[in-house]
């Protein structure tokens, strides 16, 4: 019988189980760190719920926006309203989360005080009309 590179009759098998064993350790151990880590994590804080003053300013900023935003979305979709209402949504989420951001808000109070300040007919700056409606969705005249 022929001997192995080590002198054994097995030649590499013991070399590939010690490797297999180790790489089993190390996915075991990252396992524990990784569940150890989640056990001592601490919650993400939320911040406290906004004031009225504080849910009425973020409005006021994003109504003042909206003109912009609203052109913006037009120009990346010139022949298919409601993919401009759509880019404009993207628009609108990405300035909530700037201003929740800014003003040491939640996004979620942001959001709700877009929906407040629509129905509730807030201040808002002069001259600007917020759209609520939504256009119809057609196949777009492109492609």
């Amino acid at each position: 019988m022929a001997s192995g590179p080590n002198g054994d009759e097995h030649g590499g098998k013991r070399d590939g189980a010690r490797a297999d064993r180790v790489a089993a350790g190390i996915v075991v151990l990252g396992i524990a760190l990784a569940t150890g880590r989640v056990a001592t994590a601490k919650p993400i804080e939320d911040p406290p719920t906004a004031s009225e003053n504080l849910k009425q300013n973020a409005f006021f900023a994003m109504a003042a926006d909206e003109r912009k935003m609203r052109r913006d979305a037009a120009h990346d979709f010139p022949a298919d309203a409601w993919s401009q209402d759509d880019a404009f949504h993207n628009f609108e989420f990405k300035r909530a989360r700037d201003i929740a951001h800014d003003k040491k808000m939640s996004l979620e109070d942001v959001l709700s005080a877009i929906d407040e300040g629509m129905r509730e007919h807030w201040p808002r700056p002069r001259g600007v009309a917020m759209n609520p409606s939504v256009p119809p969705c057609r196949p777009r005249p492109i492609h």
